[in-house]
């Protein structure tokens, strides 16, 4: 797919960014961020009861600051739909931790997923926009 723009999106738990390479010089820039937002946690989560008797079992419960990265993974996920919605992916190369980058596939649509190029489990991050050509130039390029 060579002549074909690739867009890098970097995502942890609570925050996530655009980058893609300079036109000015060999280097990546971060084009837009996103950050979690404080959203109310749902419900209270624990208990679960069965309808077959009086017994129940204890769920782990999940905090407010779990549920805010859950969501997050979906607000990523509907940021990429949106643009390959509107034709602005031509290539997308998906960069986070493995359990953020699942969360993220599982809500992309089928032409969001198509337009996937290169998938790494790994967190960057904290990694500046200067260091990011170490990780980034051999997945442009393929």
């Amino acid at each position: 797919m060579p002549g074909l723009r690739t867009d890098f999106l970097l995502a942890d738990n609570a925050h996530a960014r655009w980058v893609r390479h300079s036109d000015e010089a060999d280097d990546f820039v971060t084009v837009q961020e996103m950050h979690v937002q404080s959203v109310p946690a749902p419900e209270p989560q624990g208990v679960a009861f069965e309808s077959g008797g009086g017994r129940f079992n204890i769920e782990k419960k999940r905090g407010a600051r779990d549920h805010r990265r859950y969501r997050f993974a979906g607000t990523v996920a509907e940021a990429i739909n949106a643009k390959a919605t509107r034709g602005d992916l031509q290539r997308l190369c998906l960069i986070a931790p493995a359990r953020t980058l699942a969360a993220i596939r599982r809500r992309l649509t089928p032409d969001a997923s198509a337009k996937i190029a290169h998938v790494l489990s790994k967190d960057l991050m904290k990694t500046p926009d200067h260091k990011l050509g170490d990780w980034l130039h051999h997945l442009e390029l393929n």
